[in-house]
């Protein structure tokens, strides 16, 4: 058998070497690749490191806001469920009982609505009965054009009875006027009520100045006939100043009643006290 062409076997060691060659530059390539990864890794080692510790904390943070708010998602709806089983109940009761508890509210509504306009110590009408009231019957009197008249009565030198008999005493006293007064209104349509600590209002409907004149009268003789003792007034008695308005309304608010009455009460005593005041 024939020996091979040394000038084959020249190719072939020369490819050899050439692969050989490509070999090692492809390995040193690498070898410089890994040199500059390397590099690049001890150089920014410490801050991937922090951003990773960064992004771990953030993530945990995330993970305790999350089971934090399932909590209060469970807690709530646990709540809406209690609630929403009481109103149940509470459907139940109010259906089964509804007409009792009409009648019961009914009555409690009622009865905060008169103590919301009575007076709690002579069971007068109060300040906002009277305001209500006065605009009411102000309101109907322009309408149909009729007169209405209010009387201001002030007790005389209250104070003194006071420091006399004491406030039990003076509240005593208030009540014993308060009684006297009403028992000298004789119409459904006719108010008294407790205007301050000792002044009471008298509103007539449908009440002229003669009208009103006749009644402001009628309680001084009933106060002198009652003469419910006062050792500290020059009457002896107890007495009462009184100031009487009476108007047809007109463009003129309810205001102007009570800022003409208060002012012959003022002048009622001025002029020495139990006095009818009721012209300028």
């Amino acid at each position: 058998m024939a020996g091979k062409d040394p000038y084959v076997k020249v190719l072939d060691i020369e490819q050899t070497l050439a692969e050989l060659n490509h070999t090692v530059d492809q390995l040193r390539q690498e070898r410089d690749d890994l040199e500059i990864a390397l590099t690049t890794a001890v150089e920014h080692g410490d801050a991937i490191e922090s951003q990773l510790e960064m992004a771990n904390r953030q993530l945990h943070r995330e993970i305790q806001e999350r089971r934090a708010i399932e909590k209060q998602l469970r807690d709530l709806v646990a709540t809406i469920s209690q609630k929403s089983r009481d109103l149940e109940v509470v459907l139940q009761t109010i259906t089964e009982h509804s007409d009792q508890m009409d009648l019961h509210w009914l009555g409690r509504y009622i009865e905060s609505e008169n103590t919301a306009r009575q007076d709690p110590l002579t069971g007068l009408a109060n300040r906002r009965l009277l305001d209500e009231s006065v605009a009411h019957e102000w309101a109907r009197a322009r309408r149909q054009r009729q007169w209405l008249s209010m009387l201001l009565c002030d007790v005389d030198y209250f104070k003194a009875y006071n420091d006399r008999h004491g406030h039990l005493g003076g509240d005593e006293c208030l009540k014993r006027i308060a009684d006297t007064l009403k028992q000298e209104l004789h119409r459904e349509s006719d108010l008294i009520a407790r205007y301050g600590g000792e002044e009471f209002v008298l509103l007539l409907p449908d009440t002229d100045s003669i009208g009103a004149l006749r009644v402001a009268e009628s309680i001084q003789r009933a106060f002198a006939l009652i003469a419910i003792p006062h050792e500290e007034s020059p009457f002896g008695y107890i007495t009462l100043s009184i100031g009487i308005s009476s108007m047809q309304p007109g463009d003129e608010c309810e205001s102007a009643l009570f800022a003409e009455v208060d002012r012959r009460l003022y002048k009622a005593k001025q002029q020495g006290r139990n006095l009818i005041v009721a012209n300028d």
